[in-house]
């Protein structure tokens, strides 16, 4: 588990800001995403790999809308941990990207903590020359 949360702050979050939620909890959260998202349209963005969240559209657009206060829940896919975390939407804003380049399966999930909009997002270091070395940001939002 040490390496997995190690991988959030060389994303950039501060150890402190980490706030775990426990398997059980991480469960139900995540059951909740496969209900509250499968219908709902989803919205991609391509961006190249030297872009920060500031390029991306999808990501301004709806953290425009959160409040300081507001907090998201940040995971991501690795074989051998797995764990899930409350952040602020500020710094999973900030910092989702660089999940998603150094994970595990180069993708970082957020959901915010109200469940009003999902991102995955994948970083492709390998594939179609279109891809490569690219975030695909796909967003769903009830909003």
């Amino acid at each position: 588990m040490k390496r997995y949360k190690e991988m959030f702050v060389l994303s950039g979050f501060q150890e402190t800001e980490l706030k775990s939620v426990n398997i059980e909890k991480s469960d139900e959260i995540k059951s909740k995403i496969k209900a509250s998202f499968p219908k709902v349209q989803k919205q991609v963005e391509i961006l190249s790999d030297i872009c920060t969240f500031r390029d991306s559209r999808l990501l301004k657009l709806t953290f425009a809308e959160v409040s300081g206060c507001d907090e998201c829940f940040i995971f991501s896919d690795d074989v051998e941990y797995c764990g899930m975390y409350i952040v602020s939407a500020k710094s999973a804003q900030e910092y989702c990207l660089n999940v998603a380049k150094l994970g595990y399966s180069n993708t970082c999930f957020l959901v915010n903590t109200n469940f009003r909009f999902s991102f995955t997002i994948n970083y492709h270091i390998d594939g179609s020359v279109e891809l490569k070395n690219k975030f695909d940001i796909q967003l769903k939002s009830l909003v």
